[in-house]
C-alpha cells in the first residue's frame, strides 16, 4: 500500500512508513523498478589482467592476454577478444537505454533491448546481465550470451584477450 502526496509518496513496509520522491513524468519509482526486478545501475572498472566483482549480478569476470588464439575456447562462460582492439580499458556496467552492439554474424547493429527479446532472456533478469564495454562505452561481450562482431578473435597469430565469468562464490 502507498499513498501519494505533493511531491512525495509514503509506502508501508511492513510496520514502517517510508516517504520517497515521488517520480517526474515519465521515470519509474526506484522503489517499484526494485520491486519488478531491475537493479541499480552498476559499472566496475575491469583491469588487464584483473579482475571485477559484480555482485549485482553474483559473479565475477576475469580478463588475462594470451599469445594466440590457439588453446582459447569460447564458450557461454569464456570470451575470447582481439587484444589490439581493445585500447584504454574496460569496464563492466548493465545495460543502458539505447545501448546497440553488433551481435556475430549480423552484419549490423542491434538494440540490446531486441537481442535479448529474440534470446527469450527474462525481463526480471535483462539488467542484471553484466556487458563488459571498452573505454568509449561500446559494448564488447554481453556476458553469457556473444561477443560484438567487431571484438572477435579472427586471427590464429595475434594476441588475444580471455574474458571469464563464474559465480562469485566459486574459487576457480
Amino acid at each position: 500500500p502507498a499513498a501519494d502526496l505533493p511531491g512525495q509518496r509514503v509506502e508501508r513496509e511492513g510496520s514502517t512508513l517510508r516517504l520517497v520522491p515521488r517520480p517526474g513524468r515519465g521515470r519509474p519509482d526506484a522503489a517499484a523498478a526494485n520491486r519488478a526486478g531491475r537493479v541499480n545501475d552498476f559499472r566496475y572498472p575491469l583491469s588487464i589482467p584483473g579482475e571485477a566483482r559484480i555482485a549485482e549480478s553474483g559473479v565475477v569476470i576475469t580478463a588475462e592476454l594470451a599469445g594466440s588464439l590457439a588453446g582459447a575456447s569460447p564458450g557461454r562462460d569464456t570470451a575470447v577478444i582481439a587484444a589490439d582492439r581493445v585500447a584504454g580499458g574496460l569496464a563492466v556496467r548493465n545495460r543502458r537505454p539505447g545501448d546497440r552492439f553488433r551481435p556475430p554474424g549480423l552484419g549490423g547493429r542491434k538494440k540490446l533491448q531486441d537481442f535479448f527479446v529474440d534470446r527469450k532472456v527474462a525481463r526480471a533478469e535483462r539488467a542484471r546481465v553484466p556487458l563488459v564495454v571498452d573505454a568509449d562505452d561500446r559494448i564488447v561481450w554481453v556476458v553469457g550470451h556473444a561477443v560484438a562482431e567487431e571484438y572477435r578473435a579472427s586471427d590464429p597469430g595475434a594476441g588475444v584477450l580471455l574474458l571469464r565469468v563464474r559465480p562469485l562464490g566459486d574459487p576457480s
